[in-house]
């Protein structure tokens, strides 16, 4: 009987603890989700930059030989 005592006070005591968690478990939990929310940012960053790249490449912005040509002929 003494043995099922102690165990159920061990247990409340471990229910205790786990319910009242410290200050520095919520800050480690807060810096850990700042850091996944940052890096999610940064992806999306290069994502974007990445897409805009890819329109640059196929889409340049300086005009070709022949269109240079073109307007100078229709300037004459």
């Amino acid at each position: 009987m003494d043995f099922k005592l102690t165990a159920l006070l061990f247990v409340v005591l471990i229910v205790a603890v786990a319910a009242y968690p410290s200050e520095d478990n919520m800050r480690v939990k807060r810096d850990a989700a700042d850091s996944v929310k940052k890096a999610a940012d940064d992806a999306a960053k290069a994502l974007s930059d990445a897409g805009e790249s890819a329109v640059n490449a196929v889409k340049p912005t300086e005009k070709s030989m022949l269109d240079k040509m073109a307007d100078g002929i229709k300037g004459q």
